[in-house]
């Protein structure tokens, strides 16, 4: 099986980690799906790595997506909900490492901060904000859109959010919108049908009053760091909590599977590395690469994760820690940016594409 390999300053932490994961989000799981609250107790325990991927210039690890592709799985394989919080946090801190101020960048790296990722909307057109930021004082500027499928709705210390240009030209500009910022609206009932403790729901600013100064990067200028900074990261780490959904499930079942069975979703889970460490590969080294092999993940491993988790159900179909992975599994398939919308986005992207025409009758 082709692997990427994990640097050694990500192997330092795996000690404390599996410890954390032992103590406290393994045995805490069940009560965040039962009752759909969010998992205080398991990311105050995850928080030194919090800022794990945060450069050290600041304090932070600087480690990188394949260190985090590698916390983010192993959380996954016994609480979905945990994982898929470090999931949107990482995306974010992806952008904020570039983006943010020195302050704000030092709190991340210390465990003190979490945040998550408000730049996906509804379609094809998932990247591209519909949202409108306008001043509504010398330094106080109003943003009004919503925003999908956002993660650690009403828990995150802050959003990274996207908006039309303030004044220039250009298509994003990026935000740092406090989590108790004005006119920010979330729903208080956030239970799904799995991942029931991320409290992902969409969040309204009708509109959200925030500071002129917690622009990030330059008004209009931030589509880049959406598409090749948060994007990637999301994905991929989308497929990491995707694969330690599949061996959770095929751990659970593995006493009461045969072999064949067994084989059959192992060689799924085996697809879905390859096709992950590909797209890691890629984009740390051919980003011109990158896009295309991030469709083919994406396209593939929700494909994957519902045959496997479909056959743990039918294996055993009364173990409820298999159940709950069932439900967490659709709840990831349909995670903004589906593989739709990503493939229509990839395509409109292809240099030389030519708009369909219609089949003469």
């Amino acid at each position: 099986m082709s692997t990427v390999a994990v640097p050694t300053r990500a192997v330092s932490h795996r000690t404390g980690l599996d410890r954390v994961i032992r103590t406290v989000v393994e045995p805490e799981a069940e009560g965040v799906d039962r009752n759909g609250t969010f998992p205080r107790a398991a990311v105050k325990a995850l928080g030194g790595l919090l800022g794990m991927t945060m450069s050290r210039n600041v304090g932070g690890r600087g480690c990188g997506l394949a260190e985090a592709s590698d916390v983010v799985e192993r959380v996954a394989r016994v609480c979905g909900s945990t994982a898929t919080v470090l999931q949107s946090h990482f995306a974010a801190v992806a952008a904020l490492d570039r983006l943010g101020d020195r302050a704000l960048r030092t709190s991340i790296a210390a465990g003190g901060h979490l945040s998550t990722v408000a730049v996906f909307g509804p379609g094809a057109h998932f990247v591209v904000p519909a949202g409108t930021a306008t001043t509504r004082r010398g330094d106080v500027v109003d943003l009004r859109d919503r925003k999908c499928g956002v993660t650690s709705a009403g828990e995150a210390d802050s959003y990274v959010w996207s908006s039309s240009p303030l004044a220039a030209t250009g298509t994003t500009t990026l935000w740092l919108v406090p989590g108790n910022a004005p006119g920010l609206l979330v729903p208080e009932n956030r239970r799904g049908i799995g991942l029931r403790g991320n409290a992902a729901t969409t969040v309204w600013a009708d509109p959200a009053h925030v500071p002129a100064d917690c622009l990030l990067g330059k008004d209009g200028q931030a589509f880049d760091a959406v598409v090749h900074q948060v994007l990637p990261w999301h994905v991929l780490l989308g497929a990491a909590v995707a694969l330690g959904l599949m061996h959770g499930a095929i751990d659970t079942v593995a006493p009461h599977a045969t072999t064949s069975d067994l084989v059959h979703m192992r060689l799924r889970a085996d697809a879905v590395r390859v096709l992950r460490d590909d797209a890691l590969a890629a984009t740390a080294w051919e980003p011109d690469r990158a896009r295309r092999k991030l469709c083919q993940l994406i396209v593939h491993a929700p494909e994957a994760l519902r045959t496997v988790t479909d056959r743990a159900m039918t294996i055993a179909p009364t173990e409820a820690a298999v159940e709950r992975r069932f439900r967490d599994a659709r709840a990831l398939c349909a995670q903004p940016p589906t593989a739709d919308a990503y493939v229509e986005f990839t395509a409109r992207a292809e240099p030389g594409r030519q708009p369909p025409t219609r089949p003469h009758a």
